[in-house]
């Protein structure tokens, strides 16, 4: 019984008592869509930490060659292929269409039946000291008011914490990326805003990751930014 109840734990269903099976699907995507931009994240710092440390910010280094102009273009292409990749993915995660597996769809599907998150469940399959400690981390993550289920206010804040983080870098991508906008307001988010935006994504993947799959752990998630 109590492998038939991590099974399901980890796996949803259609049950009244666990969540959906579209919320594991959306997290499957999610965690595909994040830990690509997290990767892609340590190649650049890597990249900028074998090349000094103001890469990716100082313009130009001539040492090759080649004219300085010619190294500042290719420079300041690199740049912003970066850049531009990462907003582009960040704006991905925050795309609230009914079609698309974005961070923002599942928190929505989340916050709008709550109930779909029982403790109980959360619970199964565990025991003794470990069911103890996933029970704290229940009432710390999910449930500080003790419905005995998710707080919808819990995915809500997180949701509005994501849109507020992400509110320039998905205008930018809006108005200059995926659409030739005649009259742009918006300016390119600094790189700040971009690493922000990364480390919010990470962090909300490894909580949700361990509210809906809490015997399987965040597989991993790392938002190192070197």
């Amino acid at each position: 019984m109590p492998a038939k109840h991590q099974r399901d734990n980890n796996d949803g269903g259609a049950g009244p008592g666990c969540p959906p099976q579209d919320w594991f699907v959306l997290l499957e995507r999610i965690t595909l869509e994040v830990s690509g931009l997290l990767e892609n994240r340590r190649i650049w710092q890597d990249l900028q930490a074998r090349n000094g440390p103001t890469y990716g910010v100082a313009r130009g280094r001539p040492a090759d060659g080649h004219p300085p102009e010619a190294t500042d273009r290719d420079h300041d292409w690199l740049v912003q292929l970066y850049y531009r990749d990462a907003a582009l993915g960040i704006r991905r995660m925050v795309d609230g269409d009914r079609r698309t597996g974005s961070l923002k769809r599942l928190l929505q599907k989340m916050a709008e039946d709550p109930r779909l998150l029982p403790e109980t469940w959360f619970l199964a399959g565990s025991s003794g000291s470990r069911r103890e400690e996933l029970a704290a981390a229940f009432k710390e993550r999910a449930d500080t008011l003790w419905f005995g289920h998710l707080n919808p206010a819990v995915p809500r804040a997180d949701l509005a914490e994501l849109s507020s983080a992400t509110a320039g870098i998905k205008c930018w991508v809006d108005q200059h990326i995926t659409h030739a906008q005649l009259d742009p307001h918006s300016t390119q988010p600094p790189p700040s805003d971009i690493d922000a935006a990364l480390d919010l994504l990470a962090r909300l993947l490894e909580k949700y990751t361990f509210l809906l799959r809490p015997h399987g752990g965040a597989g991993g998630i790392s938002a190192s930014r070197g």
